[in-house]
């Protein structure tokens, strides 16, 4: 029996016509404006997407009841 699961990976690019220091902007301090609120893993509706703009900061959402999907 053969197990092995072959390695895919999935690269996509998209143009924004803006400058770059907005279009990081937005992606970093609004992301959960854009983001489908469906695209969650939590039990209860999202609150919000946090987006902790550091290195290794994490992206993740935060549920109504403060649960949180990491």
């Amino acid at each position: 029996m053969n197990t092995h699961v072959p390695v895919t990976s999935v690269k996509q690019s998209i143009v924004v016509e803006a400058p770059i220091e907005r279009a990081f902007k937005v992606f970093t301090e609004e992301f959960g404006s854009f983001k489908p609120p469906e695209h969650n893993m939590l039990a209860v509706p999202i609150a919000e997407t946090v987006f902790e703009r550091r290195v290794g900061g994490y992206l993740y959402d935060r549920g109504t009841d403060g649960s949180e999907c990491r």
